[in-house]
């Protein structure tokens, strides 16, 4: 983007937009970093689920087509039970990854990190065009 720093008549002026900017700059540098932290975190928090729910499916398959085979009985009810459990375990992660932990999550949190990565360059940019109209006027 070009800034109007035309409207900028002196060294003075350019020194305060400086100024000005070098604050936002430390404020977006800053968000930056808290935003890349939560986003590794989220993303390791939603990928970890995904691993989870994954296992717990792989358990659930071969039991459900193990039990379709069992005659009643203890034995047969002692891995219903177990199947039962497992759905459940595997239902609460499924939650968890609709809910403020999965994959949309992480993708909110890659998307807020992008925007602070954009409005830092942003600044940075703003800084470079005044910086060049102060060293361009007179003394």
């Amino acid at each position: 983007m070009t800034y109007p720093v035309n409207l900028l008549l002196n060294r003075p002026e350019c020194v305060a937009v400086i100024t000005d900017t070098d604050e936002d700059i430390a404020r977006a540098e800053f968000r930056v970093t808290a935003l890349t932290r939560s986003h590794t975190l989220q993303t390791n928090e939603a990928t970890a689920l995904v691993q989870q729910i994954s296992s717990l499916t792989d358990q659930i398959d071969p039991l459900e087509a193990r039990i379709a085979t069992m005659p009643a009985g203890a034995a047969r009810t002692g891995e219903e039970l177990k199947l039962r459990a497992l759905k459940r375990d595997r239902e609460e992660l499924e939650d968890r990854q609709i809910g403020d932990s999965g994959g949309r999550s992480a993708f909110r949190r890659s998307r807020e990190l992008e925007a602070a990565q954009r409005q830092l360059a942003a600044y940075q940019e703003c800084r470079a065009q005044v910086q060049a109209r102060h060293d361009s006027l007179p003394a």
